[in-house]
C-alpha cells in the first residue's frame, strides 16, 4: 500500500498547473469574440485551477503529466458550471454581465472544452454534467418543498459539486494508462473530495447563506433538529444545533474515505502525497477558526435524515 502522508506541506500545485496550462488557455481564449472573452477571463479570474490540477496530478500518479489539453478542458467545464450557478442565484457574472452574456459565455467554455477531448473524454464529462443538471432540477424541486430531508439534500450537493472533481480525476488516471481499477478509485477520491468541500463552502459561507434565505448543508441539520433559523438569531442557532459541527465532521470524514481510495490504487508517492495535500487544502484546511468551539454537545440530526458515514 502506497504512503500518501507527507512530511512537509507539497508544493502549490495550483499554482504549478496554472503556469503549466497558462498558454493553453490563452490560445483558447484567442478563439473567442471579444465580448464573450472579457466574461470568460472575469470568470477565470476567480478560479484556484484546483480542478485542472486534479487532472494533472491523477495521471502523474501513473507516470505520465503530459495532460495539459484534458486540465484544461476540465477547468473550462468547472467555470461553465460555475456561470449556470451565476446564473441560478443571480450572482457574479450575471450581476456585471448579464443572463445573455453569461448564458453566452457559458456554452463558448463547453465547446472549448469539449474541442479538447476524445470522443471518450466528452463522453465522460457529458455524464458529469448532466448529473450537475439533474442537482439543480432536484434542487428547484426541494425549494418548492420545505419537507425535503438531509438525503435529499445530500444528493443534490453531490451531483452539483462532486461529479466534476471525479471525472477530473478519472480522466487524467486514463490518460495515463490506469487500470479501471484504478481509476475507479481515483474518481471515488474526487467524488468524496467534492463533497467533502461543499460541506466546506457551507460553512464557510453560512452568513450570506441565512441572509439569503438558502437551505444549505448546516441550515438542513438545524431545521431536522427543530431549531427555528429565520430570525435574527439565525446564526447562533444553527450553531447551537451543531449545523457548523456536523458538516465539519461529514468534510473530515469524507476527506478520509478518499484518501483511503487514493491509497487502493497505488499511486506513484509524490503524486499521491501531493493529491492528499491538494485535498486537504480545499477542505479541511479551510476550517481553521471557522467553526466556533462549542462547550456542550451538539444536537444531532434527525435519525432518518442522517447521511451514511463514510467507511
Amino acid at each position: 500500500m502506497t504512503s500518501i502522508d507527507v512530511a512537509a506541506p507539497p508544493q502549490d500545485v495550483q499554482a504549478r498547473t496554472r503556469a503549466a496550462v497558462a498558454p493553453l488557455v490563452r490560445a483558447a481564449l484567442d478563439e473567442l469574440p471579444g465580448e464573450t472573452r472579457e466574461v470568460v477571463e472575469h470568470a477565470l479570474a476567480s478560479q484556484d485551477f484546483s480542478t485542472a490540477a486534479l487532472v494533472q496530478l491523477s495521471a502523474a500518479a501513473f507516470g505520465d503529466d503530459d495532460v495539459a489539453l484534458i486540465a484544461v478542458a476540465l477547468e473550462f467545464a468547472d467555470v461553465h458550471e460555475k456561470l449556470h450557478a451565476d446564473l441560478m442565484h443571480r450572482t457574479g457574472a450575471r450581476e456585471v454581465f448579464g443572463a445573455d452574456r453569461t448564458v453566452s459565455a457559458a456554452d463558448a467554455l463547453l465547446s472549448l472544452a469539449c474541442a479538447r477531448l476524445t470522443k471518450p473524454g466528452v463522453m465522460l464529462l457529458n455524464v458529469a454534467l448532466m448529473s450537475v443538471v439533474d442537482g439543480y432540477v432536484q434542487e428547484i424541486g426541494m425549494d418548492e418543498d420545505a419537507s425535503a430531508d438531509m438525503a435529499q439534500h445530500l444528493g443534490v450537493a453531490a451531483a452539483k459539486h462532486s461529479s466534476l472533481p471525479a471525472a477530473a480525476c478519472e480522466l487524467g488516471a486514463l490518460a495515463a494508462g490506469a487500470t479501471a481499477s484504478q481509476a475507479a478509485h481515483l474518481r471515488q477520491f474526487g467524488d468524496d473530495l467534492g463533497l467533502a468541500r461543499k460541506h466546506v463552502d457551507d460553512i464557510r459561507g453560512i452568513h450570506d447563506d441565512l441572509a439569503s434565505g438558502r437551505r444549505t448543508l448546516p441550515v438542513v441539520v438545524a431545521i431536522n433538529a427543530g431549531v427555528e433559523v429565520d430570525g435574527p438569531d439565525s446564526h447562533a442557532a444553527v450553531v447551537a444545533a451543531g449545523g457548523l459541527r456536523w458538516c465539519e465532521q461529514q468534510a473530515e470524514l469524507l476527506l478520509a474515505r478518499g484518501l483511503n481510495h487514493l491509497r487502493q490504487c497505488t499511486p506513484q508517492a509524490v503524486a499521491a502525497g501531493e493529491l492528499a495535500g491538494l485535498a486537504r487544502r480545499v477542505t479541511t484546511d479551510r476550517l481553521v477558526a471557522v467553526v466556533p468551539s462549542q462547550p456542550t454537545a451538539p444536537a444531532e440530526p434527525a435519525a432518518s435524515s442522517q447521511p451514511t458515514a463514510p467507511a
